[in-house]
């Protein structure tokens, strides 16, 4: 059953967050609105011309169905719109909408944040509607939902890249929640998870966890959030060797986009519980980490196996910043 009030109260916040947008909705493959919010004083009227460009737009993404999480940009006289397909149980499309003098460009990256939880209610996903403040030209302002007085409070983004499917999303949640959700659901550009971990009584750790959708046509938005990164997590599945193929690409994309020679960089093979042979990958993994210079963890989602022994590699790693 689709939360209509937690939708509407997530766009009322991206609405609240973003003063240039005029209105949000999520629209349904059969041009129906499931929620929607606009700034007051909106002229409703336009929303008939925005419904008859997003029906113009369903057609075109019926027709040409394997286009999966297509997006665009359209320019009217009176506003400009910015749509973008969501996949899952209930496919549908997330349209936000501003000025025609906005920067629109500049919060899409922003609004996939929004989808991205959008996406997750669809699929009947537990979400909260709260959302990162955004500052100028966009940049993300992140801090902890909580902090104790007294306390050492440090920070810590956390990137995690991978091939699509190799179980970036599965790891948060397994170690966040302690769940392994079967069903694949794709990262709609990426996934922001906080989790904060008291250390001592004097020093409180919060990760801020940037899970990123693997797809190739979220490459273009992914480049949007590699800034003020602490750790880079480079996810591959230990059983499907092309994703294995694929880390040096995405270290390369990661290095393009941080600057700071600081960061500390992690390969995880994930997924070791479906191999029975484990030594040859992981030998393998281990080599290749070793040639970069970066740490090696073999991981699994599903079980919990070896994400312990990851998150306390990075918990000393942002307590060393410190020293």
């Amino acid at each position: 059953m689709i939360r209509v009030s937690t939708l509407n109260e997530l766009l009322t916040n991206l609405i609240n967050e973003v003063p240039d947008l005029l209105a949000a909705l999520i629209v349904d493959l059969d041009g129906l609105v499931i929620a929607q919010q606009s700034v007051e004083g909106f002229d409703e009227e336009i929303i008939g011309a925005i419904m008859s460009i997003v029906e113009r737009t369903i057609s075109k993404i019926k027709r040409f169905a394997e286009t999966s999480y297509g997006s665009g940009t359209i320019d009217t006289n009176d506003f400009q719109l910015f749509y973008l397909e969501l996949g899952g149980a209930s496919p549908s499309l997330f349209v936000i909408v501003a000025g025609v003098y906005a920067r629109l460009e500049v919060f899409i990256p922003y609004s996939y944040i929004v989808a991205e939880k959008v996406s997750q209610l669809l699929n009947n996903k537990e979400i909260t509607p709260v959302l990162p403040k955004v500052g100028i030209e966009g940049k993300l302002e992140l801090s902890p939902n909580y902090i104790t007085m007294g306390a050492k409070n440090i920070t810590g983004k956390i990137i995690i890249i991978g091939a699509d499917a190799v179980g970036k999303t599965s790891l948060v949640n397994m170690y966040i929640n302690g769940i392994h959700d079967e069903e694949y659901h794709p990262t709609i550009g990426v996934n922001i998870v906080e989790k904060e971990l008291q250390i001592t009584k004097n020093l409180i750790i919060t990760f801020f966890l940037f899970d990123f959708g693997g797809l190739k046509s979220f490459a273009k938005v992914r480049k949007n959030f590699y800034d003020d990164s602490k750790a880079v997590i480079i996810l591959f599945d230990c059983s499907k060797s092309e994703t294995f193929d694929q880390i040096s690409e995405w270290i390369e994309e990661a290095r393009h986009f941080i600057k700071n020679t600081s960061v500390s960089y992690i390969i995880v093979g994930n997924k070791i519980d479906l191999i029975e042979n484990r030594e040859p990958i992981l030998n393998k993994a281990n080599d290749l980490a070793n040639q970069y210079g970066f740490r090696f963890f073999a991981t699994s989602a599903s079980t919990g196996e070896g994400l312990d022994e990851l998150f306390m590699f990075l918990t000393n790693f942002a307590s060393s910043q410190l020293e």
